[in-house]
């Protein structure tokens, strides 16, 4: 009896563990990176590494390190020990931890050289983004609003009185976040677009890349295939703030109004930002853009369910959903969804091209 007993009691234990991790775990691990990141942890570890040949420990971190040099160590030391669990670090133990944890030195692991500046597929701009303020905020608001009608406010805009992009338009900080997370996806994805979609990208002389922000996608585009005349199209606010690149035209403008002509359209990361009736008004502009007979739209995003056996993309595809209800008023797509709108848009067919990418390519034709 006393057996059974402790067996109900640790599966009991198990569960209650697994729920704590759900109601602490993402955001303390989102608040902490966040943290590391304005610290400038990961890339002063890295250096001091690298130059010392040694792990370093907090000490040694906050003595050399001007931005750390007012860090209370044993603090530092609990914030890299979080770190080190996240598998982000590795901890090395040279002696008994002291209480300053002086005696334990630190190193990064594989995961954490997507957090150093120096890595161009870096995320760190995401790690600032998706914490940022006014985001966080907003999440408040989600229970309120998700009764509402596809058409009704979104959390963020129940919170801030403004849409995310009326927000941004207003906030330039808010504008610079978002636009810099976008980029860093575009780093992400761009190399493994281009390399996945080489073959039908040569064909194509004209590309315009709808809502295409600072333009770091087109760039990735005029590099690989410079006989492709590219232009970014966004809206006036986010163009005024673009840094000019050789080959590619910058224009403002409202996609729901009109997209320049070209042979193909670009969406990355876009149509999950719209239910279904704002993407066929998108799509429409868009398919009025390209040649009939040849013309492609292009779409970078998620397909829900292209790897449904990884729990871990899976997870983040699901998260990014739930996000997009929450901050756009959007959503990510199945491919049974995918599907169902493409056919609203009225295109003839359309192909999904996996990428080693966390989003697919979908290829539709007029």
């Amino acid at each position: 009896m006393s057996t059974m007993v402790g067996e109900e009691q640790e599966q009991e234990m198990r569960l209650q563990t697994k729920v704590w991790n759900h109601i602490a775990g993402g955001f303390v691990n989102s608040i902490v990176l966040k943290c590391a990141t304005d610290l400038s942890l990961f890339d002063t570890i890295h250096d001091i590494h690298t130059k010392q040949g040694k792990p370093v420990t907090p000490s040694t971190l906050v003595s050399t390190s001007p931005n750390l040099s007012s860090i209370n160590p044993h603090k530092l030391f609990r914030l890299l020990r979080f770190l080190a669990h996240m598998k982000l670090l590795n901890i090395h133990d040279f002696d008994d931890v002291g209480e300053s944890g002086d005696e334990v030195g630190f190193s990064l692991t594989d995961l954490a050289k997507f957090l150093l500046r120096s890595n161009e597929k870096n995320i760190v701009d995401w790690v600032i983004g998706v914490p940022d303020e006014p985001a966080i905020n907003a999440w408040h608001q989600l229970a309120n609003c998700i009764s509402y009608p596809s058409e009704g406010p979104t959390p963020f805009e129940k919170e801030h009185g403004k849409t995310l992009w009326e927000f941004a338009r207003d906030n330039p900080e808010m504008n610079k976040v978002f636009n810099d997370a976008m980029a860093c996806d575009t780093r992400l994805v761009m190399p493994a677009f281009i390399e996945g979609c080489k073959d039908f990208l040569k064909g194509i002389s004209s590309l315009v890349d709808v809502g295409g922000g600072t333009g770091t996608a087109m760039n990735y585009v005029v590099n690989a295939f410079p006989h492709i005349k590219c232009k970014v199209y966004d809206l006036p606010h986010v163009i005024t703030t673009s840094p000019e690149y050789p080959g590619i035209e910058l224009v403002g403008g409202d996609m729901f109004q009109s997209v320049p002509k070209a042979d193909a359209v670009l969406l990355k990361f876009m149509l999950h930002n719209w239910q279904n009736e704002g993407c066929v008004k998108i799509l429409q502009k868009c398919k009025e853009a390209v040649p009939k007979e040849k013309g492609k739209v292009i779409i970078i995003d998620v397909v829900i369910d292209q790897d449904e056996e990884d729990y871990d993309v899976t997870h983040i595809r699901l998260s990014l959903d739930v996000d997009m209800m929450g901050m756009s008023g959007g959503r990510e797509r199945t491919k049974e969804e995918w599907r169902v709108l493409m056919k609203m848009a009225g295109f003839s067919h359309y192909d999904i091209i996996p990428i080693f990418a966390m989003q697919s390519v979908i290829v539709a034709y007029p």
